[in-house]
């Protein structure tokens, strides 16, 4: 199956879930985050031209959900330390520990199980062990992603294919989640920012159809929420 489609495929069972529970609560669920441009001389475009991923220059698909919490509202051992806030908001978006209302990425973690035989012992693969990892540069999460940087309250990292594929890819994806904790505001921001382009061939097109595009963003804004509660205090 196309890298392109699979996505499209597993964004769809995740807004069909969504549906499940009422899309009314969804996008009340969702409806803090904030979509930002992202400026032309942003890092994440940077690292994908100093890797040579996009040798064609086709175009992208990006975005960039930004949503403010009130540092009140942050567990308190994570308000002074960027560092373990910003692994702990990752843990959050990975892991499946929440319930029905915000599955997160449990069910796109379920397909890919299903799809790969080999599950590699080096991956991430269970709700426990993707809430307990530090998020390293290296670490390999459920076969399709692999984190490229961590750094200064961001983590990024490369998806669309199983990270053994080190090559330019038919579909890739650079994510990038971050935390900036605003001292005047006694506020944080969680960043969930997506890049999304074909690299091993001249398209001349955007990676997705429009409609895949918008089940993207509700997933990028259902991802972004389910990591910030990781955050919180309970």
């Amino acid at each position: 199956m196309r890298p392109t489609l699979r996505y499209f495929l597993q964004s769809a069972k995740v807004a069909t879930a969504g549906g499940a529970i009422g899309l009314g609560s969804f996008f009340i669920y969702t409806r803090n985050a904030e979509f930002t441009s992202i400026a032309e001389s942003d890092p994440i475009f940077k690292l994908v031209e100093q890797k040579g991923w996009n040798p064609h220059r086709n175009p992208t698909t990006h975005d960039f959900y930004v949503r403010r919490v009130s540092l009140s509202d942050i567990r308190p051992e994570l308000r002074d330390s960027p560092t373990e806030l910003t692994k702990t908001f990752c843990a959050g978006v990975w892991s499946d520990w929440g319930n029905v209302f915000h599955p997160g990425f449990s069910i796109q973690r379920a397909l890919l199980k299903r799809a790969r035989n080999d599950l590699n012992q080096n991956h991430l693969w269970t709700s426990e062990d993707m809430l307990s990892s530090d998020y390293s540069e290296g670490t390999l999460i459920a076969d399709s992603f692999e984190v490229l940087e961590k750094k200064d309250g961001r983590i990024v990292v490369r998806g669309g294919d199983s990270p053994s594929n080190k090559a330019l890819r038919q579909f890739d994806v650079i994510l990038e989640l971050s935390t900036v904790i605003q001292e005047h505001e006694q506020a944080v921001d969680f960043g969930f920012k997506s890049i999304f382009f074909t690299g091993d061939k001249h398209s001349g097109q955007p990676p997705m159809p429009g409609f895949a595009v918008w089940l993207h963003l509700q997933y990028a804004k259902l991802l972004l929420e389910t990591g910030i509660l990781n955050t919180m205090v309970r």
